[in-house]
């Protein structure tokens, strides 16, 4: 047991490097969700700092989840300012966690597994800081088995 967590842990984080080491990487953050649940009411903050309005940027949410979650879909509510800091634009994100046989999609093994999903591409207004905020679109009050969370921007 010990060495198929070594060995998931070592695929994660392989999968983990290859992807933050991108050069139009200019945002990967994840956040650890409590192994109590995420309620309803429990909305995560990812900080943007952006230099450059000159160009687009793409907009992903990632999420790792364990072998023990209870769906194959996962309905996430994503919010961000980019186009203007002072306007919120919502989009509700599906993530297909499993197949129908419920052979997980993401990548991983064992316990952990991750899947992304490019959700939009926006030109922000100007330089600045801009926020995204992700809370989970699910009918549970309380939603066990998603580990982390997380935002990735590219240019």
């Amino acid at each position: 047991m010990k060495r198929l967590l070594r060995h998931s842990f070592l695929a994660l984080a392989t999968a983990w490097l290859a992807t933050a080491c991108n050069e139009h990487t200019v945002y990967h953050s994840f956040q650890t969700i409590s192994s109590k649940g995420w309620g309803k009411s429990d909305t995560l903050f990812f900080q943007v700092s952006v230099n450059d309005s000159l160009h687009p940027y793409r907009l992903t949410t990632e999420v790792r989840n364990l072998n023990n979650y209870a769906y194959k879909d996962l309905y996430l509510f994503v919010s961000h300012n980019f186009a203007d800091s002072t306007v919120w634009k919502t989009d509700t994100i599906a993530f297909v966690l499993a197949d129908e046989e419920g052979r997980w999609q993401g990548n991983g093994t064992g316990y952990l597994y991750q899947s992304g999903v490019p959700f939009c591409t926006v030109q922000p207004a100007h330089p600045g800081n801009y926020t995204i905020k992700v809370s989970q679109g699910m009918k549970d009050e309380t939603l066990t088995g998603i580990h982390d969370v997380g935002v990735r921007v590219e240019k």
